[in-house]
């Protein structure tokens, strides 16, 4: 009987280990660039949630209480804090009404003695997405202005003191009346956009964040992945999922 010579090779040489380390190190590459897309992605469309979930909650406020409620948003560029509420930190406010004799109002403004108070706190978009001014237009209409609906303000929050905001504000009907609390003027719908982003002051730079991603037309930079939602006069809501609802006019 022969005595079998034939040796079986066991294991992998050094050259077939670095290869498949090799492979290994590319496929997770892919991988972790899709997840972070991925995340990204679910990042802003839960920053859009938490903005239309505060503004069902302002207007159901506002009728609740027969009174003016705000949806407000932080506008703080000074602070470059790691977790900086510089356009992410955002709340309800609503106004309390003076009901005492020298209450004034003319049946359209809010109550000249009353005042603004915040009830609850406030909620911070995901990391990396923030409100952007710059980009939240109005929808021209016949009979509108143009002019932007967010009004601006120095107002005191619990916790921050005196901060500036950007707010939106609703009437005790639940219709959204712009900065200027009068119901009988025209309102023009008003998008309210979110971007994915960094703070900073470099190229592209737009309110103090620079865009994680944009989008050139000759001169037109506008940030990429952008969404949101559009309030209308009657104080409904619609999502801005793509890119021509969030930036081209009716």
């Amino acid at each position: 009987m022969k005595n079998c010579c034939c040796q079986i090779r066991k294991g992998f040489t050094l050259v077939e280990l670095l290869v498949v380390i090799a492979i290994m190190a590319v496929v997770m590459t892919m991988a972790s660039s899709v997840l972070r897309d991925a995340g990204k992605g679910r990042g802003i469309e839960s920053g859009v949630d938490m903005l239309e979930s505060l503004v069902a909650e302002a207007r159901a406020t506002a009728q609740g209480n027969d009174t003016y409620a705000r949806v407000f948003i932080v506008a703080d560029p000074k602070d470059t804090s790691s977790d900086s509420v510089h356009l992410r930190y955002m709340g309800i406010q609503v106004f309390r009404k003076d009901v005492g004799k020298n209450a004034v109002s003319d049946g359209t403004e809010v109550a000249q003695n009353g005042k603004w108070v915040t009830p609850t706190a406030g909620v911070l978009l995901p990391p990396g997405v923030y409100f952007t001014p710059t980009f939240s237009l109005p929808i021209s209409r016949a009979g509108s202005s143009g002019e932007t609906m967010i009004g601006q303000e120095v107002t005191k929050l619990p916790g921050k003191g005196r901060v500036q905001v950007y707010y939106v504000e609703f009437d005790s009907r639940g219709r959204f009346v712009g900065p200027i609390a009068d119901p009988l003027n025209m309102t023009s719908p008003q998008r309210l956009v979110l971007i994915n982003g960094r703070l900073g002051n470099g190229r592209h730079s737009m309110d103090g964040v620079v865009p994680s991603d944009v989008i050139k037309n000759g001169r037109e930079v506008r940030p990429a992945g952008a969404k949101g939602i559009c309030l209308w006069p009657s104080g409904e809501v619609s999502l801005l999922r793509t890119e021509e609802q969030v930036f081209q006019n009716e």
